[in-house]
């Protein structure tokens, strides 16, 4: 039996409802979503989402993952071992409760490491730099191919000269006043960068949980565990009592 997914999973716990309360959940939702995601999904590439990238092992990362010679923290090789199951940046991060943020700052750094390869997508590997904070607003949007390299050298001429004039104005509010971007680009960045930092759990949602230090991240994600398998455990025992009560065999 191949394992199922923490995404198919959480999924599930929607198709199988009633067709009456699916209903209510859909249009309910439908009409909040569309407007809320329409903007998101036009700047972000709706066609290749950054969070459905499978990142793709080299030969290097296959060695490191088995060796261990660069010594790097764990979360590294929780990662290499996802990638060897080819589960996409989705994926990794619901299984492992990280943020999205968390496994995009990985992702990049192995990258960089030559650990995973390159995505082909420029504008897949834009928003994870972006989100990873190795990029800024001005160079994601020209990734994205919201403004070309011309622009983007205008606007940093323009940023340095009004610094002099003792201005202390952001790039991509020089973008904006030149006509380049609108005001409306940056809050839809800004704020996907925001979300990002938002991790989710099944079952429990959103969670702003920011630990001050490594040791209580370790501690924070070990009880995380311990609950997220004490509910699959009860979720076990229900099943089995159901499959009883309708008598469905295996």
């Amino acid at each position: 039996m191949t394992e199922q997914k923490v995404s198919e999973l959480f999924l599930n716990n929607i198709y199988v409802l009633p067709l009456w309360v699916k209903q209510v959940i859909y249009l309910k939702t439908k009409e909040k979503l569309t407007d809320e995601l329409a903007e998101f999904l036009d700047l972000l590439n709706p066609e290749n989402l950054m969070q459905h990238y499978v990142p793709e092992l080299t030969f290097k990362g296959k060695r490191e993952l088995e060796k261990r010679e660069l010594g790097l923290p764990e979360n590294f090789y929780i990662f290499l071992m996802n990638c060897s199951k080819k589960d996409d940046l989705f994926e990794i991060t619901l299984a492992n409760y990280w943020t999205m943020a968390e496994t995009a700052k990985i992702f990049v750094r192995s990258v960089e490491l030559e650990l995973v390869d390159l995505p082909e997508s420029d504008k897949t590997y834009a928003v994870a730099q972006f989100l990873a904070g190795k990029i800024r607003t001005g160079e994601v949007l020209r990734k994205l191919g919201k403004i070309d390299i011309t622009q983007l050298e205008k606007s940093i001429r323009e940023q340095k000269e009004r610094q002099k004039r003792g201005e202390n104005i952001k790039i991509a509010d020089c973008m904006i006043s030149l006509g380049y971007i609108t005001d409306k680009d940056v809050k839809i960045l800004l704020a996907f960068k925001e979300e990002s930092r938002k991790r989710f759990i099944m079952g429990m949602g959103l969670s702003l949980i920011r630990p001050e230090n490594a040791s209580d991240q370790q501690r924070i994600y070990a009880n995380m565990q311990r609950q997220m398998k004490k509910l699959d455990q009860e979720n076990k025992i229900l099943k089995n009592r159901l499959r009883k009560i309708l008598n469905i065999q295996e």
